[in-house]
């Protein structure tokens, strides 16, 4: 089954929930993520969301949500899910997931934060890890209610060793894995064994594809066509027959100074090989043009279609 992310249809984010369903219908899709239940309805109305699941099963679609982000130690980046619950970001979750229960989501995504949240300097990425531990446990009990789990996405901030990491911390009953190996690369990491990595615990893979180049002081992850970046989507699918697939357009380029010292000590998980495929992979596109619009990602949306649909 392939869907897609509500924000990367053409003119994605200004559509009401009703009308992205129907245009993904009309592109041949399966389903939608929307990328927020504020998405379905501004308000969070029962009656709202449930006439949006009401079109999705008559259009024959799945539909599943983005949480938000969500790190309790760094509470300002989750604001939409406090507002939620009144202010208070675990009450926020807790309702959001009986909410989404109610109308058949059962598997929201979210990420703890941007790629900034690593480097915190009042803030240690470990404690925000555990703050985020601690709190998906406290949440078990609705979690367990719903027969729901959350999906932790490898985001561009977090390695796919600490996804693993706290899966088992947290549970592979409550906690999955969103995976999106455009990310990895940010984090030194090749996907394919990103993706071994990861597979037993992934209910949902995000497509798109990347290029790594060289620059001063480094390297830069820009967006790609899938198929012309450097993502071996045969072997990563293969890897997680059983996952959802999402077409995702991103828009992030990031860098990374993979040859300062400080940096890379503050990222003990980097393995030798990994370090060196990800600069191989810059070296291969060597000093080529990079002809893509980073601007402009719905461009690279029939490429993923292509690709992904029958």
């Amino acid at each position: 089954m392939i869907g897609i992310v509500k924000s990367s249809l053409p003119e994605g984010r200004n559509l009401d929930a009703r009308t992205a369903l129907q245009a993904a219908a009309q592109m041949g899709l399966k389903g939608v993520l929307f990328n927020s239940l504020f998405d379905l309805s501004p308000t969070l109305d029962p009656a709202e969301l449930r006439a949006v699941r009401t079109e999705a099963d008559r259009l024959g679609l799945y539909i599943s949500s983005m949480l938000g982000v969500l790190n309790p130690a760094l509470p300002f980046r989750g604001e939409p899910i406090a507002k939620a619950g009144g202010g208070d970001l675990e009450t926020g979750v807790k309702r959001l997931v009986r909410l989404a229960a109610d109308i058949g989501i059962h598997d929201m995504f979210f990420v703890i934060g941007m790629i900034e949240e690593r480097f915190h300097e009042t803030v240690s990425w470990h404690d925000q890890r555990h703050a985020l531990a601690a709190m998906l446990l406290r949440c078990a009990p609705v979690l367990r209610e719903c027969k729901s789990k959350l999906l932790l996405k490898t985001h561009e901030e977090i390695t796919t060793s600490e996804v693993v990491a706290l899966v088992r911390t947290v549970g592979p009953d409550l906690l999955g894995i969103a995976f999106d190996p455009v990310n990895v690369v940010c984090r030194l990491e090749d996907p394919v064994e990103a993706a071994r990595r990861v597979a037993p615990y992934v209910a949902q893979v995000h497509v798109d594809d990347a290029i790594v180049r060289f620059q001063e002081g480094g390297i830069r992850r820009y967006l790609a066509p899938v198929g012309e970046g450097v993502l071996d989507w045969e072997t990563i699918i293969a890897l997680m027959p059983e996952a959802r697939v999402w077409v995702e357009m991103h828009s992030g380029q990031f860098a990374m100074p993979v040859f300062d010292p400080a940096w890379l000590a503050a990222q003990p998980d980097i393995v030798l090989v990994e370090y060196a495929s990800v600069l191989a992979m810059a070296t291969s596109f060597g000093r080529r043009e990079m002809r893509w619009n980073q601007d402009t990602p719905i461009e690279r949306l029939p490429h993923a279609l292509r690709r992904f649909q029958p």
